[in-house]
């Protein structure tokens, strides 16, 4: 359990007391820092004390000895981070490495700066998900507006093809709904459950968005072949809904234009997912106005049957989706990536053999492992420090890595 002990807290001084027991070599009592704790069985285990303004200033951190091996400082910290992300605060600093090993910080995305530890920009891991839901945003509020356009004046101009393309942008609002919610969730930082993070349930909302896709263009066809084959005449539809399917081509692509430019620079499946259905409701649209101009200029059916024709485009856009997200879900290896990565580990480091590497993708992070051979005469100290330099190499020179785990295999007379 992670509590925040502020200097208001009505139970300070009962945390002040169990510290001072747990830290023999520190006196809080006089500090005004507020207190980050963890508590495991009702007893407190960690604890941080934290200078909280426009910026966090770290003054000590302690984990009792018994619970060092098990993360729990690590986990510490990153409650301290995603406290500071909630409040705005973009710079967390550190001023207790003598107590503490330096590579933990380190391993923790710190860096040094003018004798301290520097955590910044913190608040950038924000701007993913705001950039996310404001573009979600956006194509909720245009598509409500199209579909009231396109299913009024489908009425007003007598045109089947356009009601149903103006009920598929409902649709649009639907999966629009579904994304805002994954990018929120998403966001949640890592925590002892979900050590990857939730960021996968960006593919997961993807997987939906496909999903109604294919629905409706499974229902728009049934309507269209059932009023096909209706024994009845065609309606020639009238000259304004050619005016209301050029607006939707428009606002579609640029919405398109929009959306997959924000999924592929924050590498989100869920809003690439958003964007290419964007993309199939313009070409919908101009199916929808060809037939149109057909069946005003040669023969009414045509209304319908180029009805159809978008809806199978629709469908076969909606299964891509699903196939694209439930690889990110499922793992897919991008062999490109991990050549790269073997790559850099054969021209960067003395290590010959690098083999099994697998990644894990979780939204726009990337978490890596792979084995090496190093000598057997090799101690274990120094195999540990070349690890843990290549693995912190690789996390500053590849931003989208979150991080490496390295197993070291001696090499064979």
């Amino acid at each position: 359990m992670y509590k925040l002990i502020d200097i208001n807290h009505k139970k300070r001084e009962k945390y002040l007391e169990e510290l001072g027991k747990l830290d023999t070599t520190l006196d809080l009592r006089e500090s005004l820092a507020d207190l980050f704790v963890v508590e495991k069985n009702h007893r407190v285990i960690a604890y941080a004390a934290v200078d909280r303004g426009e910026e966090y200033l770290l003054q000590r951190i302690f984990v009792e000895e018994e619970e060092r091996y098990h993360s729990v400082g690590t986990k510490l910290l990153k409650f301290i981070e995603s406290t500071a992300m909630r409040e705005g605060v973009d710079i967390l600093r550190s001023r207790c490495s003598e107590e503490i090993s330096d590579t933990f910080f380190i391993k923790n995305n710190f860096r040094t700066h003018q004798g301290e530890y520097l955590l910044d920009n913190i608040q950038k891991k924000l701007e993913r998900t705001k950039e996310g839901i404001r573009g979600t945003w956006v194509s909720i509020i245009i598509n409500i507006l199209l579909s009231i356009l396109k299913i009024g004046v489908g009425y007003l101009g007598r045109s089947r093809a356009l009601i149903a393309d103006g009920f598929h942008s409902i649709s649009d609002v639907v999966g629009s709904v579904v994304i805002l919610f994954s990018v929120h969730f998403g966001s949640v930082p890592e925590d002892e459950d979900h050590p990857y993070g939730h960021e996968k349930i960006e593919g997961i909302a993807g997987n939906i968005v496909g999903v109604i896709l294919v629905l409706t263009a499974f229902e728009l066809t049934r309507d269209s072949l059932i009023n096909l084959f209706a024994e009845r005449d065609f309606i020639t539809p009238s000259w304004i809904t050619i005016g209301a399917a050029a607006i939707s081509i428009v606002v579609k692509y640029w919405l398109y234009l929009y959306k997959i430019k924000i999924g592929r620079r924050t590498k989100n499946d869920a809003i690439i997912a958003d964007a290419r259905e964007h993309r199939s409701d313009a070409v919908s649209s101009v199916g929808v106005m060809i037939g149109l101009l057909l069946s005003i200029y040669v023969n009414p059916v045509f209304d319908t049957l180029l009805g159809i024709l978008v809806s199978l485009f629709i469908g076969k856009e909606g299964i891509a989706i699903i196939m694209e997200t439930s690889n990110t879900l499922l793992d897919k290896q991008d062999r490109e990536f991990i050549g790269e990565i073997e790559r850099y580990v054969r021209e960067e480091s003395n290590v010959g053999n690098i083999h099994d590497t697998l990644m894990r993708v979780s939204g726009d992070k990337v978490f890596l492992s792979f084995h090496i051979r190093l000598p057997k005469e090799m101690t274990v100290y120094d195999a540990h420090v070349l690890a843990d330099e290549l693995k912190y190499s690789l996390i500053s020179d590849y931003e989208s890595l979150r991080d490496v785990t390295i197993h070291i295999d001696y090499i064979i007379d």
